[in-house]
């Protein structure tokens, strides 16, 4: 007998969707055929991937598991998450991604009654989610239209009033909010925003007024697809081990002597060979830079001169240089210095001083991704 089951993910790109719509479609010859369904809190599903790559995902998968335990879920991506034993790694692959799911044994959810929730926070299926506090109807609408124009999938929820913003945020966690720079409680609603643990992007906040309020969605829609392409690239490759026949070369851009020897320490552990170049201010970096092709740059934010910002977006207007890794270093640890960052054209971020844990796992993702695309660049 033939058995139809509901899955949902959280996490993915609108192309990972896709994959997936694809290997469901060949599953239609087989005793289970697997259909994508938008995921919502109201309408159970039978079955739950979510992407390992993107915490935030988790957040949301935190929501839907409150409203049904009970739900069967395998995380997807390179690394495995401890307590979900059921995991497929690396890329999707029809024969990956079937093998571990006619593994599990499932008992259809979707026959459950619809749960009552709060029909403006249903979505969770989204890769990211937006929150938008508003009490001018019209913001709101045109908020609603720029945003419905992401490549990304969104989970969009709409606040009236700061009251109700605070409730949704106590229940769910949001990458960026809209909010009203008139509205009242609008410090309130910021305090109430709580950051992040083990990852987690923090929440950004957008104050916004009616003159320029179009121009404010399209700028986070840039930052959020920077963002979607900085989580697949951690996410690249089949191994934990680059191999490699050639060497890489790295600019290091930052006004202190000790970051240059804390740096030249920590890429000293790379097992691909490195030629390793340094610049004491943003003038100096862009002469080198012009004069010679790096595969990866470490820039600092503050250095006399220019500073790192502006050395970022003059970086991405050299030809050949727009996709080339940008990890920028800094002290600062507020999100909108995030965005500024994402906005002139930085690929992630590392806060000074160095955690040399998280150094080498950004390294190894540089390599990774610079093994697979360097053709691209």
């Amino acid at each position: 007998m033939k058995i139809n089951i509901n899955v949902g993910i959280i996490g993915f790109s609108l192309h990972e969707q896709e994959k997936f719509e694809h290997i469901f479609e060949v599953s239609q010859g087989h005793d289970r055929s697997y259909v994508l369904k938008e995921l919502t809190l109201s309408i159970p599903v039978d079955l739950l991937i979510v992407k390992t790559a993107t915490e935030s995902a988790f957040k949301k998968l935190d929501s839907y598991r409150a409203q049904y335990p009970q739900t069967p879920v395998v995380t997807a991506g390179k690394s495995e998450v401890e307590g979900f034993p059921y995991h497929i790694q690396g890329v999707l692959l029809v024969s990956r991604v079937l093998k571990i799911l006619d593994e599990i044994e499932i008992k259809p959810q979707s026959a459950l009654a619809p749960a009552a929730v709060d029909s403006d926070s249903s979505d969770v299926g989204g890769q990211y989610d937006i929150l938008v506090v508003n009490d001018d109807e019209e913001m709101r609408r045109i908020l609603k239209q720029e945003l419905s124009q992401s490549e990304i999938p969104l989970n969009i929820d709409f606040a009236s009033n700061g009251e109700a913003a605070i409730e949704k945020i106590r229940q769910k966690y949001y990458d960026f909010l809209f909010i009203n720079a008139q509205i009242t409680n609008f410090h309130d609603i910021e305090q109430s925003i709580q950051v992040g643990h083990k990852g987690v992007r923090p929440s950004v906040v957008m104050p916004t007024v009616k003159e320029s309020v179009a121009a404010e969605a399209q700028i986070v829609l840039r930052v959020l697809k920077a963002f979607s392409e900085a989580d697949d690239m951690t996410d690249q490759g089949y191994t934990d081990t680059v191999q490699v026949d050639e060497f890489y070369n790295v600019l290091v851009i930052d006004d202190s002597e000790m970051v240059h020897k804390n740096l030249a320490m920590e890429l000293a552990k790379s097992e691909t060979p490195l030629k390793v170049e340094y610049a004491f201010s943003g003038e100096e970096g862009l002469e080198k830079l012009v004069a010679k092709y790096y595969d990866f740059i470490f820039l600092d934010v503050m250095m006399p001169g220019i500073d790192g910002f502006e050395t970022c977006s003059r970086i991405r207007k050299i030809k050949g240089m727009n996709k080339l890794p940008i990890i920028m270093l800094t002290s600062k640890t507020s999100p909108l210095d995030e965005v500024k960052g994402i906005i002139a054209g930085c690929t992630t971020y590392l806060t000074k001083p160095v955690a040399p844990d998280d150094f080498q796992k950004m390294l190894a993702r540089i390599m990774r991704w610079l093994t697979e695309f360097k053709k691209d660049l």
